[in-house]
């Protein structure tokens, strides 16, 4: 607990880590609401009935219309996995900027951890979303629909592996191994 703690107040200390947190959790969320309802949102400039600027009033409105598309349980874990998102990348970003020079001249090894701790970060909330479309492809996707959530249990789940990913990065960035 201590690492996490020391990991995390190091994110929020440093001015440049700060940004990042802050632009990366809005990145992720943006993308989130592009996803959910951008479709929905770009039609409304198909109207030529309406002028330009009520257009994209609209547009907004439609875009960031959170209560008629999430319900409680997947606003809280888009969220949260927006925020342990941005947190991660902050960690690793620290963790490149502190121990960056010895991570490249350590070999392949660290990097592709590396790499791979970056693609492992993402929405929680789309974890769902992901396994629908691998299940559809083997014809299980009404799986989903079987289990007594319809699905939010995968976005649990992303959570509790974006929760070990944070310490993980907490840990690095905490108490670094040395040789």
């Amino acid at each position: 607990m201590k690492h996490i703690v020391t990991g995390v107040s190091l994110v929020f200390s440093r001015k440049d880590s700060r940004i990042i947190l802050i632009v990366s959790t809005f990145i992720f969320f943006m993308l989130l609401l592009a996803t959910e309802n951008g479709k929905n949102a770009m039609s409304v400039f198909s109207f030529d009935t309406i002028t330009y600027e009520k257009q994209i009033k609209l547009f907004l409105s439609t875009l960031f219309d959170v209560s008629n598309t999430f319900s409680v349980n997947s606003l809280i874990l888009s969220i949260l996995g927006s925020l342990l998102g941005g947190i991660n990348i902050s960690l690793a970003f620290i963790y490149m900027k502190t121990r960056g020079e010895i991570i490249i001249r350590s070999g392949l090894y660290s990097g592709i951890g590396l790499f791979l701790a970056f693609i492992g970060i993402g929405c929680a909330a789309c974890g769902t979303a992901l396994i629908a479309v691998l299940l559809s492809f083997l014809g299980l996707s009404a799986m989903l629909h079987a289990l007594p959530y319809q699905g939010q249990e995968i976005g649990y789940i992303g959570i509790i592996f974006l929760c070990m990913a944070t310490y993980s990065l907490a840990v690095k960035v905490s108490a670094p191994t040395t040789c």
